[in-house]
């Protein structure tokens, strides 16, 4: 564990926002973000290759605002990756182009840093439907028995979710990670491994945080609301399952114990089947292709790791499949 208790008065916080064809989308989301008046706050905006005149109309509405464009669509997790090594706050705040943050959202996230402990590494708000804000869509992260991850308290009414409690770890739509965090447990695919595209980086990242020593926090004053999905239904519902079962795999081999990895097998053979099938040879050739450094990332979570594999496991891993 991380030593000692560390009092956080003003830490900088840079909010880092990933983009895709989604201009109106993008505007609303910085503009939540700049109406907290937070002086402590900047905004960094990755723009992948958008077509739409994103980028033009966020330098004319915010110039405060950096913007970085990238010439092709490099996906959320590396797009994630381009705007944390481009900011130095204390604290990073990944958040959903399709989301916007509640008036008073990020002065609720700082009062839960106020005297945290140094093992607190991952901030949760109350994410809310943006067109059903009487049910939550995430209180952050579960994970089950099968090694799939879900949305915490995933269309549960507002005052159920209130009362949960610490989450397994934070959602990359809206979550608040601690950068000296972020650095102990980068790999050398990224802080999110940037091979994943979309989808279950948020989980990897998390997985390697808990094995590091560090804990989450809910805070279900924090509310942000999010239209869920609006960017990644344009790459077809049988993409985005692929990836999430491909992704599902690679942290387990990176992440979990052997006893985790055996117990799961039939799971994962399952979904390789299902990949084959829905898409061809070429994804379960390319995922095969980096199992290599997948195990080699494997040993470097284990050199940082402060909390045992199985034991985690026993503490976190939910009993439905």
């Amino acid at each position: 564990m991380q030593p000692s208790e560390c009092k956080l008065t003003a830490p900088t916080i840079a909010a880092v926002v990933v983009n895709w064809n989604s201009r109106n989308d993008v505007l609303a989301a910085v503009a939540s973000l700049r109406s907290q008046q937070d002086p402590a706050l900047s905004i960094v905006v990755v723009d992948n290759g958008s077509s739409d005149g994103s980028t033009e109309a966020l330098r004319e509405a915010f110039p405060e605002v950096e913007v970085i464009e990238a010439q092709e669509n490099l996906g959320f997790a590396e797009g994630c990756n381009r705007g944390i090594a481009a900011t130095r706050s204390d604290w990073v705040l990944l958040f959903n182009n399709d989301a916007t943050a509640d008036p008073g959202c990020l002065a609720e996230l700082r009062r839960a840093l106020t005297g945290a402990s140094a093992e607190l590494g991952m901030v949760q708000p109350m994410v809310i439907f943006a067109n059903r804000p009487s049910h939550a869509n995430s209180t952050g992260v579960v994970v089950r028995r099968s090694g799939k991850a879900y949305d915490r308290d995933f269309d549960v009414p507002v005052a159920v979710a209130e009362r949960s409690g610490e989450p397994f770890c934070a959602t990359a739509s809206a979550g608040l990670y601690r950068r000296s965090m972020l650095e102990k447990v980068r790999l050398p695919g990224g802080y999110l491994d940037r091979a994943f595209f979309m989808y279950f980086e948020d989980v990897d990242l998390g997985w390697r945080c808990r094995l590091a020593g560090y804990v989450g926090r809910f805070v279900p004053t924090a509310i942000v609301r999010h239209k869920y999905q609006a960017s990644a239904t344009r790459h077809g519902r049988s993409f985005a399952m692929n990836q999430v079962r491909v992704n599902r795999i690679a942290t387990l081999l990176r992440a979990a114990s052997l006893a985790f990895l055996l117990r799961t097998l039939h799971y994962s053979v399952r979904d390789l089947f299902r990949v084959a099938r829905e898409m061809g040879h070429a994804p379960v050739f390319r995922f095969l292709s980096r199992v290599p450094g997948l195990l080699r990332d494997r040993a470097l979570v284990t050199s940082f790791s402060r909390v045992g594999r199985s034991a985690l496991e026993s503490a976190w891993i939910r009993k439905r499949k």
